[in-house]
Formats: C-alpha cells, structure tokens, sequence
C-alpha cells in the first residue's frame, strides 16, 4: 500500500487537509492517518510520570513516524502522515524505504501561520533539501521535489485539496476507477 507524507510549517493546514483525505478515500481503502503531535503526545502519555519526557528531536520523530508507517502499510493500509519536522534526510530516507511513497508539501508564510485561530511558531517555513542518509537504505537517484506542492496562503477547500492529493494514490484511483466501471456496467444492464 501507500505512505502519503504531508510535510510542511506548523499551522500550514497538514492535518486539516490530512482529515479531508481520509474522508475521502477511506470509502474506497481502507486509511491509517498518523499525526505527528498525536504520536508524540501518545509517546510521552505511555511514557508516565517517571518520564523526564520524549526524545523531540525532528530526527527521532520521524522515524518514530516512517517506522510506524511502514508497518501499517504492510498491513495493507494507505498511511497518511501528517509531520511538520521532517528533516530533509528522513524525506530521503521515505522515498526510498517506504512504499508508495508520495510526499505533499504544503507552504505557508509567516502572516497565513500567525492569522490562524490557534497560537504557533512560524517554524520554518520550506527547508532545503539534501540526499544524504546513514541508514541501511539505498538510495535511488532521488528526485528531492515533493510529487505536489500547495500553496496554504492561496489555498482551495480541503475537499478540493483532498482530491488532488487522492489522485495520487494508486490504490484510490484503482479502487475508484473499479467502482466507476462496475456502476458504468450496471447502468448499461439497466440494473
């Protein structure tokens, strides 16, 4: 199955547009969707009080997140990760260790971060991208371009954005593309 990366500032709308992608293609396959606060706070929740806290490095979170990716997709799952501290190494490192993979950047300024409701830091915003890793994966002659860019300061509805990212998931398209001609069929039957 497929790993659909959504990276990008905090506050850029990753997991507003992360939810919108589940509604629209858990229907059709079934979805994991991965939050990075959500496993951070799980972690440091499970950790307990005699916990001095949990290792909040942007490297250690997401290979928290690939790992947990991996293993749900080979569960047979689309993983949808939402991850605003993905280093350009861990981005490398996806492209070639998890299937399917396709990566969503989603870029915002400071002024779209700081007008949203809830208090953020305008961490950086698009980082530079390098194709070094020190992992036991090969890498392929990477491309280091996300497969789709979306610019959050002009953004459509998540819908509309949910669809364009779907689109990329070969297993949405076959699944959808299956349901079209077996109602395509029944219509000609007169079913």
């Amino acid at each position: 199955m497929s790993v659909v990366w959504l990276a990008g500032p905090v506050g850029a709308g990753k997991s507003t547009l992360a939810r919108a992608l589940r509604a629209l293609v858990n229907p059709v396959t079934p979805v994991a969707l991965l939050d990075e606060d959500e496993l951070r706070n799980a972690v440091a929740h499970a950790s307990g009080p005699e916990s001095t806290g949990v290792p909040g490095s942007d490297a250690a979170s997401s290979a928290q997140l690939s790992g947990v990716a991996l293993v749900l997709a080979h569960q047979g799952l689309v993983v949808i990760v939402s991850a605003a501290g993905s280093s350009p190494a861990a981005l490398t490192r996806n492209r070639s260790c998890l299937p399917g993979y396709r990566e969503i950047e989603l870029r915002a300024s400071v002024e779209t971060i700081a007008n949203r409701s809830r208090p953020r830091s305008p961490a950086a915003a698009t980082r530079p991208r390098s194709h070094s890793s020190s992992d036991g994966c090969v890498l392929t002659a990477p491309s280091l371009q996300p497969h789709l860019v979306i610019d959050m300061d002009n953004p459509e509805p998540p819908e509309l954005l949910a669809f364009r990212v779907a689109v990329l998931i070969p297993e949405f398209v076959a699944a959808a593309s299956g349901a079209a001609g077996m109602a395509t069929e029944r219509f000609r039957r007169g079913a």
